[in-house]
């Protein structure tokens, strides 16, 4: 009686360890299916030149700020380009500058990619008539991003973030329920 006691108790632990394991390999594949997806948004929206860049932090010469993102953006949408970032640094003019704010139009658009590294590097140049701002962004596969901002009246600036697609909204399929 004992023995087989014994024998159920055991066939009861391996099987609790069996189902264990699959369930976290199907958790695995399921973590790894969805970063396979985010890495193609990403893409899609990189090499389409429509995204946003919500940035969460600005490096300084002694150090880092953090930012809120929903605050410090930069949006690329084809031609047009926003740019609206907090600025801490030295400055060329007579007035004193803490923010760039800009609404333009990004010429000199320049995209490669470095497939090896996994990452996407966009030169640019955003102007609109008065200012202008060159801007380089090192985007990465998994959406991260680090930002670099240059101009004659402000110093380099650099800024680390996340993008965020610019979902075309004619693309999507209306459900019964949905209200434009």
């Amino acid at each position: 009686m004992k023995k087989l006691l014994v024998i159920i108790t055991i066939l009861l632990i391996v099987a609790s360890c069996s189902t264990t394991k699959e369930a976290k390999s199907a958790k695995t594949e399921l973590r790894n299916e969805k970063k396979l997806t985010e890495q193609v948004i990403v893409r899609k929206a990189v090499e389409s030149g429509r995204y946003i860049i919500k940035l969460d932090r600005l490096y300084l010469t002694g150090g880092m700020i953090d930012l809120i993102p929903r605050a410090n953006y930069i949006i690329i949408d084809g031609k047009k380009a926003i740019i609206s970032a907090a600025y801490f640094g030295r400055q060329y003019d007579i007035r004193p500058i803490a923010g760039i704010n800009l609404r333009g139009v990004a010429m000199d658009y320049e995209l490669t990619s470095n497939l090896s590294k996994g990452r996407y590097e966009v030169k640019m140049k955003v102007g609109n008539g008065s200012t202008s701002f060159n801007l380089y962004l090192s985007i990465g596969k998994n959406g991260t991003c680090d930002a670099s901002l240059t101009s004659l009246k402000i110093d380099n600036v650099r800024y680390r973030g996340y993008v965020v697609p610019i979902i075309d909204k004619t693309s999507i399929p209306l459900q019964n329920n949905d209200v434009i």
